[in-house]
């Protein structure tokens, strides 16, 4: 567990470009949506809308911390393959140093647009009709989900590259790569519309009452800021949920053991 810890520790500071780098370009973001907002009297609207979005693209952070982090790793791949460390231990410090960078700018995009929303007079008032905190929850919860599968994802075709790269060049063995992640996800989204799909996944339904299904924020320069809520019943099935881990866990299985047994020299 110490040696885990100190990789830990070690991916932090490997990935530090790539927390400061986000955090900076939305810090400069809300400053020149400010600005902008400032001209036409929607200040806070304006940092909504740049908060709303910066939060919501945060799906796609693990993508972007994963190939960063595996990208520098890969100009010393020989001493990173050569550590006494299993593969798993390898990937779920890289993994684990990606959530923790996404938290950190999650909290900042996150408590900038609670703050935005709360000195809205035109939003503030629209949200007090839902139930804002379990909204709030359920989309953070199900934001971190997906990030953590799309991470997943991204380290079992890097895997699959890394393998390819044995017997091909960078540039065919990223058309291999690419030619695998468009067949794979074509068969996929075949699978899902079969009904053995709804078999395996419609099962275990969970109603959950009262909770806005969609906020639609709109904002004008000139007319200012709209707001529209739908508000109803949300349902969701524990099937897709264990059908969706049990893929990704079988995904990293299979990453390790290429990065153990295959990608490994």
């Amino acid at each position: 567990m110490t040696a885990w810890v100190c990789l830990l520790k070690k991916e932090m500071r490997l990935g530090l470009s790539a927390l400061l780098g986000p955090i900076i370009a939305f810090l400069i973001s809300v400053i020149i949506a400010a600005y902008l907002g400032s001209r036409y009297d929607v200040t806070w609207e304006a940092v909504v809308a740049v908060g709303l979005f910066a939060t919501g693209i945060q799906v796609f952070y693990l993508i972007y911390y994963m190939l960063n982090s595996l990208h520098v790793e890969r100009k010393k791949l020989h001493l990173w393959l050569h550590s006494t460390m299993p593969g798993y231990g390898l990937l779920l410090a890289k993994i684990a140093a990606g959530l923790l960078s996404m938290f950190i700018t999650l909290v900042i995009t996150g408590t900038t647009l609670i703050i935005a929303m709360n000195n809205s007079v035109t939003i503030s008032e629209q949200l007090k009709m839902i139930n804002t905190t379990s909204a709030g929850v359920l989309g953070v919860t199900h934001l971190i989900l997906l990030a953590i599968s799309f991470g997943v994802f991204t380290i079992f075709y890097w895997m699959i590259y890394l393998l390819f790269t044995r017997y091909l060049g960078s540039f065919l063995s990223f058309l291999a790569t690419l030619g695998v992640f468009i067949g794979t996800s074509f068969v996929y989204s075949w699978f899902k519309m079969t009904e053995l799909y709804e078999v395996l996944t419609n099962w275990g339904e969970v109603h959950l009452t009262g909770i806005t299904e969609s906020i639609n924020i709109t904002t004008n320069m000139e007319s200012g800021t709209e707001v529209t809520t739908e508000v109803g019943n949300i349902s969701l099935y524990l099937g897709a949920y264990l059908f969706e881990a049990v893929i990704v866990v079988a995904l990293f299985a299979v990453a390790c053991w290429m990065l153990d047994r295959k990608v490994e020299v």
